[in-house]
């Protein structure tokens, strides 16, 4: 139930991305937070491995796994944060660990999507508030469908696109709207959350399979081995 509560570009990611794993699988989630993942699917095992928290600790932006470690590896969100001439050599390293497929997801590069991301940024400075994510995006610069058939040449690969700017942007003005006076706080907290619930499944069902346009939120990429 909790699931439901989370906003929708989380709900969203992660509700796909287990739906590319199965039960009897082991799984490996590169940069994951514990108890996102776990909620969206039932494999054998999952492990989460991460730069600062997780169940294994990564250490100088290296791997720490052997060859075939896990029957998948997943990558949600993390792409867009590494400089683009690596990018490569970490799809390469998640398909050393993942002896069956590897799950990436990400934020993609149209013109609509980079021209949206700047804008927010324009308007959180103007707030005088800043989401590191967001810069990161902006800094390194959000995959496009170019990079993506470039990055993942050579692979099996199958690639699907979610999600519309347009009820991004919404989506997202309303998760910065956080009002001072703290009774109202309060509140807005509450009805976010219920609104949440009562949208999730909804926004899923109508934004999770899209075809590529301008306007595509997401892309996933299944490289099978």
């Amino acid at each position: 139930m909790f699931k439901l509560f989370l906003p929708y570009d989380v709900f969203e990611r992660h509700k796909k991305v287990g739906s590319f794993i199965e039960k009897d699988q082991s799984v490996v989630d590169i940069g994951g937070e514990l108890n996102h993942l776990s909620q969206f699917c039932s494999p054998r095992k999952i492990f989460v491995a991460n730069l600062t928290s997780g169940d294994i600790i990564i250490s100088k932006n290296k791997l720490p796994f052997a060859s075939d470690s896990f029957d998948v590896a997943c990558s949600i969100d993390v792409l867009e944060h590494i400089a683009k001439n690596k990018r490569r050599d970490f799809i390469d390293n998640l398909a050393k660990i993942a002896s069956k497929r590897i799950i990436l997801s990400f934020p993609i590069g149209t013109e609509k999507h980079i021209s949206y991301e700047k804008r927010m940024q324009k308007l959180l400075l103007k707030k005088g508030e800043s989401i590191k994510y967001l810069n990161e995006h902006i800094r390194y610069g959000l995959p496009t469908k170019k990079d993506i058939e470039i990055l993942t040449d050579g692979y099996a690969r199958k690639i699907i696109y979610s999600g519309d700017i347009k009820i991004n942007e919404i989506l997202f003005r309303l998760f910065i709207y956080d009002p001072k006076v703290k009774v109202l706080r309060k509140i807005i907290y509450i009805l976010k959350m219920l609104f949440n619930l009562a949208s999730n499944e909804l926004f899923y069902n109508l934004l999770s399979n899209k075809n590529f346009s301008i306007w595509v939120n997401r892309a996933y990429v299944i490289i099978d081995r």
